[in-house]
């Protein structure tokens, strides 16, 4: 299965170099054809999303009405009660994350490959083959710091739109998943780095065309 990802990623990345003579602006093409291939996942897993954000209220209520260890049951079922209203689907939390990522891996291996930026390996004067960790990352050349400072930003932004005001570990990760991810993002290859802040970057419009949407159903339905 990774194999097969890997020659399918690999045929679109070399596709789109054909057509544009250079690998930095085929990881980006690339990164948004994977979004759209996953854009149903997407939509389920966001659909979750929204629903746990609209329930938390009533969710953080619930577990304080049934505080007592005897009530455990009752939490549940009212829980589960509550879900059903919101149309929550415990699920697609997590299987979406689940499905697509075989996809991360083949990707990440992908972009790995030796030999496979051979034709034009730069892209804005960074080496899509190296981190840029070795590319004087500590140097004085603003290039060097454009990957791993948008690695930083467009994580935190992308989690701001999702986190839970109620959840103190989904608060933790906002903070912590943005550090952690800039960290790799100056270890592992530059062709790595661009393809996450590209896939960050069209997630972040992704959800924004999606909450956009709601609000306007919502007030739709309100009227």
């Amino acid at each position: 299965m990774t194999e097969f990802l890997n020659s399918l990623l690999g045929g679109i990345l070399e596709f789109f170099f054909t057509y544009t003579g250079n690998y930095g602006a085929a990881v980006i093409l690339l990164s948004l054809v994977v979004m759209i291939i996953t854009l149903p996942l997407n939509l389920k897993q966001m659909g979750f999303t929204r629903g746990m954000q609209l329930a938390a209220p009533e969710t953080a209520a619930l577990k304080k009405k049934y505080s007592k260890k005897e009530d455990k049951d009752k939490l549940n079922q009212a829980t589960m009660e509550l879900w059903k209203k919101y149309n929550i689907n415990p699920a697609m939390g997590c299987l979406p994350l689940l499905i697509q990522f075989p996809i991360l891996i083949a990707m990440f291996n992908m972009l790995q490959r030796p030999g496979l930026f051979a034709a034009n390996p730069m892209w804005i004067g960074l080496n899509l083959t190296l981190p840029n960790a070795e590319q004087s990352i500590f140097g004085l050349s603003l290039v060097y710091w454009i990957l791993p400072i948008l690695s930083v930003v467009t994580t935190f932004w992308q989690s701001k739109q999702t986190v839970q005001a109620n959840d103190q570990t989904s608060r933790t990760m906002l903070y912590v998943m943005p550090l952690f991810m800039g960290y790799i993002t100056i270890s592992f290859p530059t062709a790595l780095a661009l393809y996450w802040v590209s896939r960050n970057v069209f997630s972040i419009v992704q959800q924004e065309l999606f909450s956009r949407f709601f609000r306007v159903r919502v007030q739709g339905d309100k009227q």
